[in-house]
């Protein structure tokens, strides 16, 4: 949907309505992927799809409805229920009114070679991934998906925004009979994906994760890739919303302001980053600001909604579009390389919370778990189950690497931390 088409929609939409406040939003993808296991093929799956949102509100009441049909009638009926909705609502006390017309930068985000990708563009890229695995003797399995989105805001005061996007993503297991590695690599331009860099790496990693030994659970000097530090991440994004945390429900209740992390650790929200684009808006309409989020191991600000920011007197930050950690030009071999004792860390699994007011996190290791002495590799381990805290994390960091994006909107270096808790082994 082009940006004529989608202003047109949004203007019915909102001409329908009667409402005192009228926000419509458009969203849509085209999603395809090309899946991979046993040397060949195993499914070809796509989608696409376009939602209209329309929320009415009358002072503080609030009704919202959605539909997928673009026609005349179904928006006219979707507004008349979104009005019948806040009609009978109960008040929203944090409702606040949909803000004023506002520029947008433009992020360059979509690649037309990515949107328009082909069953058979995919295909080529996996058969070179195969074609590793084979020349190897190792099982693989695996995806490669080429997605593309439009995110369209508007609302009665005049304010319109229109995005596009796309995002490449090729992600590959390898496996042996008693271990496996792991790589992915993420894009807008599906051109950008190096497939047989990809391959090599899950390959090389799956060939040292055989013969894995067993360790015991402690307290560990680990090096963390990209994938592993940025999972952690997220869970701690997930966590620092202002108004938990002023009301003394989350970790991070009379943290704001105080040193969290060492002085390494630096976080940010830059939504224009060429690396790592996001979208120029959020779902209201209100642009996506540049966000310091911890600056030298100090955490500047927490995540404030518009009502929490005007209730607090401070400044709208929204949810993090992306996350990107600065790092360093060491090479992940040099960061193991200063580890006498430790262990290097493909990625965690099946991360849950142990106790939230600590954002104490457990979950597992997986794809590839090795001994390091003497600042080399030297075996692999079996899996560990892990009970830490992001927090301790970034207090324990001593050094960090070359940033790479992760799948989604990260991008994070691989990074050594010293007193990692593992509290336990595992049966795999």
């Amino acid at each position: 949907m082009n940006e004529k088409e989608a202003r047109e929609i949004c203007e019915k939409a909102i001409a329908f309505s009667e409402a005192e406040h009228v926000q419509v939003n458009l969203y849509g993808s085209q999603e395809a992927s090309t899946r991979y296991a046993n040397g060949e093929i195993t499914q070809n799956v796509a989608k696409k799809q376009m939602t209209l949102r329309v929320t009415c509100a009358y002072g503080n009441k609030v009704g919202r409805c959605s539909t997928n049909r673009l026609d005349a009638e179904s928006i006219r009926d979707t507004v008349r229920r979104a009005e019948e909705m806040a009609r009978v609502a109960e008040p929203d006390t944090e409702f606040m009114p949909p803000p004023e017309p506002a520029t947008y930068r433009h992020i360059a985000a979509h690649a037309e070679c990515t949107a328009h990708a082909s069953p058979n563009d995919r295909a080529r890229i996996v058969r070179r991934v195969i074609q590793e695995a084979n020349s190897r003797r190792l099982k693989t399995a695996g995806s490669f998906a080429t997605n593309a989105y439009v995110t369209v805001v508007a609302n009665n005061k005049g304010l319109f925004g229109y995005h596009t996007s796309t995002q490449a993503s090729l992600i590959c297991t390898m496996m042996t009979e008693d271990g496996s590695g792991w790589a992915e690599q993420t894009h807008q331009d599906m051109n950008a994906i190096t497939a047989d860099t990809v391959a090599k790496r899950a390959a090389d990693k799956a060939e040292a994760a055989k013969y894995p030994r067993e360790v015991p659970p402690g307290d560990y000097t680990v090096v963390l890739e990209p994938a592993a530090l940025a999972e952690l991440l997220a869970y701690m994004a997930w966590s620092m919303d202002a108004k938990a945390a002023d009301e003394g429900r989350s970790a991070f209740a009379g943290k704001e302001g105080t040193e969290i992390g060492n002085e390494l650790v630096t976080l940010q929200s830059l939504p224009a980053h060429p690396d790592c684009p996001a979208e120029p808006f959020f779902d209201d309409g209100m642009p996506t600001p540049d966000v310091t989020w911890i600056e030298q191991g100090g955490l500047k600000t927490l995540i404030y909604s518009r009502y929490w920011a005007h209730k607090q007197g401070k400044s709208f930050t929204g949810y993090p579009p992306n996350l990107i950690l600065y790092g360093s030009d060491h090479s992940l071999d040099e960061l193991i390389g200063v580890v006498d004792n430790g262990l290097l860390i493909t990625r965690f699994w099946y991360i849950r919370f142990v106790d939230p007011m600590q954002l104490l996190l457990t979950g597992m290791t997986r794809d590839g778990v090795y001994r390091i002495e003497g600042g080399r590799v030297t075996h692999a381990v079996k899996n560990l189950r892990f009970n830490e805290s992001p927090l301790v994390v970034l207090r324990n960091i001593r050094q960090l690497g070359v940033p790479q994006r992760v799948e989604g909107s990260m991008l994070v270096p691989p990074a050594v931390v010293d007193g990692f808790t593992f509290s336990s082994t595992t049966t795999f």
